[in-house]
């Protein structure tokens, strides 16, 4: 499907912000363990290598040895025996973050994962209420990240952002990674949590869904190797419109909610590297906030799909069960969210 068309079908498929859950009896359904043991274990293992890294960073006041970071995210990955212990580096990596940022991004994931075990669980036409009503559930009247999709603004504007505006002539922003490997596997850690819908959308052939599962751990195994041209590490935050179409057909909100939460940890690694941070836990608290808050820089949905589209699906990963060998006509870079600069559009209501 070329990406012009791609793009309408998004748009054209995609549900209302302001619809509420359905009121439509489901049939019982798996967890996704019980669905999918070796995915859930490798969501689990990535979730707990993010933890290492954010408690690396916080200990060492943003600086750490990016070799020895990597090699223990990387082994989280690999080794998934591993889970049947705690592990008592990632979770005191989370609560350095403050209670409120740690429970919210547990929070995150583990709707993440209940949110894959819908799409896996259930046929196309009973998909779309059962994940409003996971969403619903989620909101639940506690602090929560917002159902809405964010400008990507928000990843540029703030004081320790990694990225630095261009200076004429130039039109494109400079970004200096302090520690680009440690990105890149988050990067390629969140480009495998999204490109796991689409196995799970096959519904019909368990065999042709073990068969995509295992493509997709394929090439997230080679996004973490040097040797990869055309799997390596994202050079873009992957984001749902380019990676998962089919959530985002199938549920704007819990796509939202999962972008929100890819979008934020990527905000709280630029604050934990920064020089000037004098107060990294309270410095995470004001960009947790802002991800909690749902007016906040919020966009209508058509945009956050064509910009996130723009963003090039090959620099953000590429498709979940093709590779791609070049760029697709479209794609531009970070440029224009430095020129003149108008009002968005109000966002969608809840």
């Amino acid at each position: 499907m070329r990406l012009s068309t791609l793009g309408v079908c998004l748009v054209a498929g995609s549900m209302s912000l302001a619809a509420q859950p359905e009121r439509t009896a489901l049939p019982p359904m798996k967890s996704l363990e019980q669905l999918a043991p070796e995915l859930n274990a490798r969501l689990m293992a990535l979730e707990r290598a993010q933890g290492v890294l954010l408690g690396a960073l916080i200990k060492g006041n943003g600086t750490v040895n990016e070799a020895d970071v990597l090699r223990s995210m990387t082994r989280r990955a690999s080794d998934l025996s591993s889970l049947t212990r705690p592990d008592v580096e990632a979770d005191r990596g989370f609560d350095a973050l403050g209670a409120q940022a740690a429970a919210i991004i547990r929070e995150a994931h583990t709707f993440h994962r209940e949110v894959l075990a819908i799409i896996g669980s259930l046929e196309p036409s009973q998909r779309k209420a059962a994940l409003a009503a996971a969403v619903h559930r989620y909101k639940g009247g506690r602090a929560t990240l917002a159902d809405a999709p964010k400008d990507m603004g928000i990843l540029y504007d703030h004081q320790y952002t990694s990225f630095v505006a261009p200076q004429p002539p130039a039109t494109e922003p400079t970004r200096t990674l302090k520690y680009a490997s440690l990105t890149g596997f988050t990067w390629a850690a969140h480009w495998y949590e999204l490109a796991a819908v689409e196995p799970l959308e096959i519904s019909n052939d368990v065999a042709a869904r073990e068969r995509a599962l295992a493509t997709i751990a394929g090439r997230f195994s080679r996004k973490l190797s040097a040797g990869a041209p055309l799997d390596g590490y994202p050079t873009e935050l992957p984001l749902a419109p380019a990676i998962a179409p089919g959530l985002v057909a199938g549920s704007e909100r819990a796509a939202a909610i999962i972008d929100n939460l890819n979008m934020m940890l990527s905000v709280i690694q630029d604050v934990l590297v920064h020089p000037a941070v004098a107060d990294r836990r309270a410095a995470v608290g004001e960009a947790v906030t802002q991800f909690i808050d749902r007016p906040y820089r919020c966009v209508q949905v058509d945009e956050w799909i064509v910009v996130a589209l723009r963003h090039s699906i090959f620099d953000q990963g590429g498709y979940a069960l093709a590779s791609m060998s070049g760029y697709e006509r479209n794609a531009f870079g970070h440029g224009h969210h430095y020129g003149v600069k108008r009002p968005p559009p109000a966002c969608d209501p809840e």
